[in-house]
């Protein structure tokens, strides 16, 4: 999508606990805006062409974090600032600054952006053809849509199983893909090679930097297969890049569609349709698009699967441990009613730890699992769900009886901060 298209707004994030918050309700107003770190160069700032400049600046500031004021650059630049340190702003006068003191169109919309992104991937790739790496999920299922629209035939969607999905899913991905969508698509059962690769693994970032490298591998694979496609699509997305520690910004987590990719990779270009978007918006537009609202509002589920999940080095056994887990408690929480909302996500984890528990008169010494549930509206910031203490009860003995390799189940009553939501 070609952003110069729309007027801009340059959001400058000087350590926020939240530093989506005001890019966020700028985007609600249907102007479109980026975010950067207070430490971008005046020429960066410039290369967007922005129309006016947005200070981002965390409720608890120190002086280490502005150790460059960028007031005075920005100054020069002539442009009009909203310092969301000042007294706050609501929206009307948010609004109103950015229309009529700035001029600013409100033309991010929605039906937009599905225009211009047909119109980017076509151009992008032009007369060639695409290989697009299938998850099932809300992101590459909307990146599916644009590119097939765009592209027809000359669009090949991948789905990878690399053994860290959750019960039933790769399933799922192909009923749903094949009969409800009729996309030609390709399943590749991967799960011994990237087990092989992770073997001994235990720190999450290498975890994540060796799962998105294989996957590049595989589909550079599939793509010879294929008839070898010059461009790789990909349902990379706004926070993925921020949280990667975007132009020079703190980082949170190396996300496998970004710090994971390899320096080389055997195709042409990457296509990205859908990066500059956050959660919320690609909901809106897989809806707009006609996706199913059981896809279109699914909840997340990491690019590196169960192994974020997964605490410690993954194995098959582990992992088909964790499955069991988190199909009770997921199953429990639909029947209750509970899903999308208060629940925006929810799961279980496998924790590294395990504990001297009793079964049929004997001692046993299994897994302790985590549960977790969320509410939330743009997974940038999240509340723990207060759970009812009978709904866990029930998911404690069903697990505990269905699953003899764990014996303890904890509940996560963290929120979003201080801790993330996935355990990795």
């Amino acid at each position: 999508m070609d952003k110069k298209t729309h007027d801009t707004v340059v959001v400058l994030d000087f350590g926020a606990i939240n530093s989506q918050a005001a890019a966020k309700r700028i985007r609600n107003m249907n102007i479109y805006c980026e975010v950067l770190p207070y430490t971008a160069s005046a020429e960066r700032i410039l290369a967007l062409k922005p129309k006016s400049i947005v200070f981002q600046r965390g409720k608890q500031c120190g002086e280490a974090t502005l150790g460059r004021e960028p007031a005075a650059d920005v100054a020069a630049m002539g442009l009009p600032i909203l310092d969301m340190g000042a007294p706050n702003y609501d929206d009307n006068a948010m609004q109103d600054f950015f229309t009529q003191m700035c001029g600013i169109s409100r033309d991010w919309t929605t039906e937009a952006f599905i225009e211009e992104a047909v119109e980017s991937i076509r151009a992008q790739v032009g007369e060639g053809r695409a290989l697009l790496a299938m998850s099932g999920g809300v992101d590459s299922s909307v990146c599916a849509v644009l590119a097939h629209k765009a592209l027809g035939d000359r669009l090949t969607c991948v789905f990878v199983d690399h053994g860290l999905m959750r019960k039933g899913e790769p399933e799922e991905v192909a009923r749903v893909f094949r009969d409800q969508f009729g996309i030609g698509l390709r399943s590749v059962d991967a799960e011994a090679r990237f087990l092989a690769k992770l073997a001994g693994v235990t720190d999450p970032e290498r975890k994540r930097k060796i799962i998105g490298e294989e996957f590049i591998r595989v589909f550079e694979e599939e793509a010879k297969a294929a008839g070898n496609p010059e461009y790789l699509i990909q349902g990379t997305i706004y926070p993925d890049i921020i949280e990667s520690g975007w132009d020079g910004g703190k980082q949170v987590k190396a996300h496998h569609n970004v710090g994971g990719l390899p320096e080389k990779i055997d195709f042409k270009g990457l296509v990205e349709p859908v990066k500059y978007l956050f959660k919320d918006e690609i909901r809106k537009v897989a809806t707009a698009l006609g996706i199913p609202s059981t896809i279109a509002f699914r909840q997340p589920f990491p690019g590196p699967g169960l192994g974020v999940r997964c605490i410690g080095e993954l194995t098959k056994d582990k992992l088909d441990i964790l499955r069991e887990v988190d199909a009770i408690f997921r199953g429990e929480i639909v029947a209750a009613g509970l899903q999308g909302s208060p629940c925006s996500q929810y799961f279980a984890v496998l924790t590294a730890n395990r504990s001297v528990g009793v079964s049929n008169d004997a001692r046993t010494y299994a897994y302790t699992v985590a549960l977790r549930a969320v509410t939330t509206v743009d997974f940038m910031t999240a509340k723990f769900v207060k759970l009812p203490m009978d709904l866990l009860e029930r998911v404690s003995e069903q697990i505990t009886a269905r699953v003899p390799q764990v014996n303890r189940v904890v509940y996560d009553i963290t929120s979003k901060p201080p801790a993330t939501i996935e355990w990795e």
